[in-house]
């Protein structure tokens, strides 16, 4: 069998860091086969997706979500950030809004950095190779991790992210240095670290660990059929159920690249 190849990505991570990461462009090359965590090449269908599906409820309101208190502060806190606040956001789920508002966060928190994905950019390039594109899951799939708290436990979440913008500031900043400098156990110590807005154990099996083992039930395969080169975030490579650690258990050679 001949190697195959996989790379952790940083979602919100400038595509230019990919030229100091050394011989990556040359693994990439190397194999006949592109997997990521999902086909990207119709973001505009996929979005389209995304938001019919973080659509509020007809049923449910943030007012029913939230006290009194609460929705103020909400309300106050997005109209800071956004110009505008419930009246805007209040047709979303929470965990939407609360993607959009990590988006923006990281924006504001790096404002030098012209932000990327690598995991499209490495699918661009193996089209335009004329590779075959795989994706582990789809969209639904993607939908149902992020959905699968209750929308009152999303409202929480959110709020606690908004009152502790200072822990997420140093959090993001040192999951930067550590993806920066390529410290995989680094990274898996930072899951098991506490957090002041802790994911429960349900979104933490359905956002990470159910995935990789339903990635790894498929990667052997794809492997076997052609080298290929895999891309998914960097977090679903590090831990005890991380999928290094499942390739190697599975009887594969891991090794880093020098």
């Amino acid at each position: 069998m001949q190697p195959s190849y996989i790379f952790g990505t940083h979602h919100l991570f400038p595509i230019s860091f990919l030229d100091s990461v050394a011989g990556v462009k040359e693994a990439f090359a190397s194999c006949e086969q592109m997997v990521g965590e999902l086909v990207m090449r119709d973001m505009a269908a996929l979005s389209l997706e995304l938001q019919k599906a973080g659509m509020m409820p007809k049923d449910t309101t943030w007012q029913i979500l939230l006290s009194e208190e609460d929705y103020r502060f909400v309300d106050e806190q997005l109209t800071a950030i956004f110009g505008t606040g419930l009246q805007t956001f209040g047709v979303y789920k929470p965990f939407m809004v609360s993607m959009t508002y990590t988006v923006v966060f990281y924006q504001k928190t790096f404002p030098q950095i012209n932000f990327g994905v690598a995991d499209m950019w490495f699918q661009q390039q193996a089209t335009n190779k004329g590779m075959s594109v795989v994706g582990l899951e789809t969209a639904q799939d993607q939908i149902n991790a992020l959905d699968v708290a209750s929308l009152k436990r999303q409202a929480a979440d959110l709020i606690c992210a908004l009152k502790k913008t200072d822990y997420t500031e140093l959090s993001v900043r040192k999951m930067n240095r550590l993806y920066r400098s390529a410290d995989l156990e680094g990274l898996s110590e930072m899951l098991r670290e506490e957090n002041p807005c802790p994911l429960n154990a349900d979104q933490e099996v359905a956002i990470n660990d159910a995935r990789n083992h339903r990635w790894l039930e498929k990667l052997p395969a794809l492997m076997a059929d052609k080298p290929s080169f895999v891309a998914v975030g960097c977090l679903h490579l590090a831990g005890e159920v991380g999928l290094l650690a499942g390739l190697e258990k599975a009887g594969f050679t891991v090794e880093a690249v020098k």
